[in-house]
């Protein structure tokens, strides 16, 4: 399973290492401590063996004896978990510390004399595992010169207990260091993707607009990334103004036979043969038509996307031109669009949209044309109103669907429409439909523009 997370997969891999970092401190911090107290412990038992050993001295009649034992009082306290033993080799005596009891150590044979020392754990009292320490020695003449196995050891549960103190005391800090080393794992995470965090803000800023550009102010390691976008968007400007620049090609070098067929459908008109000419001259409109879409559509492909128009300029100035037109100068005309009303598009692109709309408008209404304007969250919403026909109901989903050739969709729906609607595509504008108490309205939402002009 992959992360999609980036954040997430830093914090998982530095939590784990957390994990593994404290787990491993506190069973490597254990064993030091056992093993220190192992040390310790060997100090103390090889103290008293050597005062176990010193004290084997001849009793009455001349035996073996334990004339002087080592002096930690609990050797003389039954069970109290100290031991010393003194087995004399080949069958004894045993000698043995009070605590003991009645019970005898089972002492394991040694092969070597002198001075080295053998660790054990053997069975104890009580059900005790002793830890021991033994040596085997010789003893000088005046005693026989016998060989004797002397050990002193404690319970093992002792230096068992002393590690889990020791533990109980470690676990709680580690726990602490690591939620401290969680919470600057999480910092230093957090602190780390700010840069990406940053470019995503900047790149958000070049789709809304604001910017164009990711520019420099990156870490090194992040720098070339901008670098490479910044050189992807002006390669995609540079696509742009060429197939802008073809396009515009294609529509001159268009022209002139466009022109040349007026002439023709002039000449046979003139002829009488006005059916044909009429086919013709249908057939060129046809063409023009697709030609002026396209150059359009061009057009729109390369425009600032830090463009912004004044919503009231665009409005009377198209409200001035339709007043002169033959049928503008005859209709009334209610315009409301408040100052201060700033959209995210450009001029040009907003003057073709509520041109076409209002242009739909006057062709089909009877008397009254009405343009209102108004702000909305994050939107100015334009309304251009007829008390004309409009578009049929049945129609009016199927000319807003998104790729939907508007100008093929019925009455009142023609070229005109689908240039509004890539205009509003290109902007991120939505254009909607409403019949309503004998009006037809045409709604263009714009997004508004981020800063006031």
């Amino acid at each position: 399973m992959k992360l999609a997370s980036l954040r997430l997969r830093l914090l998982l891999a530095g939590g784990a290492f957390v994990i593994v970092a404290v787990a491993v401190a506190a069973l490597g911090l254990s064993i030091l401590y056992k093993s220190h107290v192992e040390d310790w412990i060997d100090g103390q038992l090889n103290a008293h063996l050597d005062q176990l050993i010193a004290g084997i001295d001849a009793g009455s009649g001349g035996a073996i004896a334990i004339a002087k034992p080592p002096g930690d009082p609990r050797f003389e306290r039954p069970l109290s978990g100290f031991y010393w033993q003194v087995d004399v080799e080949p069958s004894g005596p045993i000698f043995r510390s009070r605590s003991l009891w009645d019970y005898e150590i089972a002492l394991p044979q040694e092969g070597s004399l002198g001075d080295t020392l053998h660790h054990h754990l053997v069975a104890g009292p009580a059900g005790q595992t002793l830890y021991m320490l033994q040596r085997r020695v010789k003893l000088p003449e005046r005693l026989g010169g016998k060989t004797v196995r002397a050990a002193v050891g404690l319970d093992d549960a002792e230096v068992r207990a002393s590690v889990w103190r020791f533990a109980a005391v470690l676990v709680p800090s580690l726990l602490i260091l690591g939620a401290l080393l969680s919470a600057a794992a999480l910092m230093q995470v957090a602190y780390g993707l700010r840069p990406l965090g940053f470019m995503r803000a900047r790149l958000s800023a070049i789709g809304s607009g604001a910017t164009r550009r990711l520019g420099t102010g990156f870490p090194k390691e992040v720098q070339p990334l901008a670098r490479e976008i910044d050189a992807l968007l002006d390669a995609r400007d540079r696509q742009v103004a060429q197939a802008r620049a073809r396009a515009a090609d294609l529509a001159h070098g268009l022209k002139t036979p466009l022109q040349a067929l007026a002439g023709e459908t002039e000449r046979m008109r003139a002829k009488g043969e006005t059916e044909l000419a009429a086919e013709v001259e249908e057939i060129a409109g046809a063409m023009q038509r697709h030609v002026d879409r396209h150059l359009a559509r061009a057009r729109l492909a390369g425009t600032d996307p830090n463009a912004t128009a004044n919503v009231g300029d665009v409005v009377r100035r198209i409200v001035r031109v339709m007043e002169r037109t033959a049928k503008g100068e005859s209709l009334h005309w209610r315009v409301d669009v408040p100052e201060g009303l700033v959209a995210r598009i450009d001029e040009s692109d907003l003057t073709e949209a509520l041109g076409n709309l209002a242009e739909n408008a006057v062709r089909h209404t009877r008397m009254l044309v009405a343009i209102a304007a108004r702000r909305a969250p994050g939107t100015i919403v334009v309304t251009i109103s007829d008390d004309g026909p409009g578009i049929p109901p049945e129609l009016q989903q199927v000319a807003l669907q998104r790729g939907r050739r508007l100008d093929v969709t019925g009455p009142g729906a023609g070229l005109g429409l689908a240039i509004v609607g890539d205009i509003a595509e290109a902007w991120g504008a939505t254009l909607s439909f409403d019949k309503k108490e004998g009006n037809f309205d045409v709604a263009l939402r714009i997004p508004a523009a981020p800063i006031a002009v």
